[in-house]
């Protein structure tokens, strides 16, 4: 059951000792403990594993039984004796799910603002300043991103949930509707998350930035006479979160499995990202799906060729396509595809 609570604008600061969080600081004040605390366990159970990994960009993370996003800044600090040593920190600001677009447009912007607190909250610690101080850093920074989000906001080129026609239809009672769950994987760097955002927002992200753990988007499109909601889950690819993905592979309708057409070592990992969810997925039915290859646009340093690609995907018993997330070419058409294949297997098991 979900806390009923406004989560946007709320910022978090937490320190872990040994993988064990401790919440130094919150604004506004009000937020309810229980709330703060789920929140944080979530964000420490992404770095919980390795002491020593501390992400060096800003993170996006669904806490999906809060039905909020967070972004999250990871941080050393170092203390001043051996004993203490150092220990890792974050800040963690909570906001709507409809603002995710946005950040994901602006992070290097959004980052910055981070790193600045970030700076100047370590160098009051260095000059033992009381803990007040660097507590209002945090304030001006809550400030700050709200300030931004809403600037931004305003700025924005989307178009709202209210005038998307898609919605409009979704509403009538007398219109079928399917809800369906995609796993997207694939090696780091494939274009994975940059694909979900051509299809979902219209929009590429030219910086590349690590899916750490899962991030997870909805689209609600037309198919003929009926109602389609994808709900995609863009899963890490790293190393690190391979006992993570087991949990978020149950319930798949559907797999996309995205590789690099000038990267023949993501080319030559399908067959073990197919495996993996083939190990963990009990429901064969949601091993259908696609084999995607990305960066079609690159022609001059494509390595990958179509016939490779099709053999491979006919061995997987995968149907094949190419696009680029960059140009937008047969992004669109590939979702719909998709929609179109699981709309086919639901009239069957129907």
């Amino acid at each position: 059951m979900s806390i009923e609570i406004d989560s946007t604008n709320a910022i978090i600061y937490f320190d872990i000792d040994k993988d064990t969080p401790e919440i130094k600081f919150w604004y506004p004040y009000n937020l309810p403990e229980k709330y703060r605390r789920e929140i944080v366990e979530e964000c420490v159970s992404i770095i919980s594993g390795d002491l020593t990994f501390i992400p060096e960009v800003l993170l996006i993370f669904p806490i999906s039984h809060l039905k909020i996003k967070v972004l999250i800044k990871y941080f050393r600090r170092e203390y001043p004796t051996e004993k203490e040593g150092i220990s890792k920190s974050g800040l963690i600001f909570l906001f709507a799910e409809e603002n995710d677009q946005i950040y994901y447009r602006y992070m290097s912007y959004i980052d910055s603002y981070f790193s600045k607190a970030v700076n100047t909250m370590l160098t009051l610690e260095k000059n033992g300043t009381i803990d007040e101080l660097i507590y209002e850093e945090i304030v001006k920074l809550h400030l700050i991103l709200c300030n931004v989000t809403a600037y931004l906001s305003s700025k924005s080129q989307y178009v709202s949930k209210k005038e998307e026609p898609s919605r409009k239809i979704f509403e009538d009672n007398q219109v079928e509707k399917r809800k369906f769950k995609v796993v997207v994987l694939g090696d780091p760097k494939v274009g994975k998350t940059s694909t979900i955002l051509r299809f979902t927002d219209n929009v590429f992200l030219r910086a590349y930035i690590p899916t750490m753990g899962l991030n997870i988007t909805q689209k609600i499109f037309n198919v003929d006479t009926t109602i389609v909601e994808l709900v995609l889950w863009d899963i890490g690819g790293q190393t690190k979160f391979e006992l993570i993905r087991k949990k978020f592979y149950e319930g798949a309708s559907i797999l996309l499995v995205i590789f690099d057409l000038t990267n023949p070592m993501s080319f030559a990992n399908v067959a073990k990202w197919y495996q993996d969810i083939k190990n963990y997925v009990k429901d064969k039915k949601a091993l259908n799906g696609y084999l995607i290859g990305n960066k079609n646009d690159l022609v001059k340093k494509r390595i990958v060729s179509e016939i490779d690609a099709v053999r491979l995907s006919y061995a997987l018993d995968l149907e094949y396509l190419e696009i680029s997330a960059l140009t937008g070419y047969n992004v669109e058409i590939a979702f719909h595809k998709i929609a179109e294949k699981l709309l086919h297997f639901n009239k069957i098991e129907e």
